[in-house]
């Protein structure tokens, strides 16, 4: 099969190929200078692209395809991607750490042992945001347009502002209970009871 290079998926495999090539240099660093196995090395590897890497390059395809930072689109994908990830993943991994210690008051145990199920879960729900809002991101735009010309009718002219406020507010209630929704499905997972 000839592949052919100049498609628009040639900054895609190249960027991959990078990380599949620094991976495996990785792996033989590691496999030569210590001990452990390289199935193990090759599990932590995929597992840091998963949730370092996976989310944000799914966001960044999705809605920055086309953003151009420096001459090497591959690179400026890497880049983008990388901070994606780190913006949505670790700040909602945070986030839920956050409320497990000082809201839930979780004993230490359980978190410990809970602690290898948040990012995979968390990188499921930005995955799933990301494409879904890209999915109806044409009735978002419409119901928004609808949303702001009421306000603006009923209220007056402060009325989208008004209206961006309670999304605001909205968006965060929703956060606050998608943290409660983790914290749940990783107890009920993982068989704890938390009292």
């Amino acid at each position: 099969m000839k592949m052919n290079f100049e498609s628009k998926y040639k900054t895609d495999l190249l960027m991959w190929a990078g990380i599949l090539a620094v991976s495996l240099v990785f792996i033989g660093i590691f496999t030569v200078f210590t001990t452990t196995s390289p199935l193990t090395l090759i599990a932590k590897i995929l597992s840091a692209i998963l949730i370092m890497f996976l989310p944000g390059y799914v966001i960044v395809k999705l809605y920055l395809d086309e953003l151009k930072l420096t001459e090497n689109p591959a690179l400026d994908k890497f880049i983008l991607s990388f901070a994606s990830s780190i913006v949505t993943v670790q700040t909602l991994a945070f986030l839920v750490n956050y409320f497990a210690v000082y809201m839930f008051e979780l004993d230490q145990e359980i978190r410990i042992q809970v602690t290898n199920w948040v990012p995979p879960i968390i990188v499921v729900l930005v995955i799933a945001v990301a494409v879904g809002l890209k999915f109806f991101q044409a009735k978002i735009a419409a119901l928004w347009q609808r949303l702001s010309t009421w306000a603006s009718q009923k209220i007056g002219e402060s009325g989208p502002m008004i209206l961006l406020i309670v999304t605001v507010f909205l968006a965060l209630t929703v956060l606050f209970f998608l943290i409660r929704l983790i914290l749940f499905v990783i107890i009920k997972i993982s068989g704890l009871q938390p009292y």
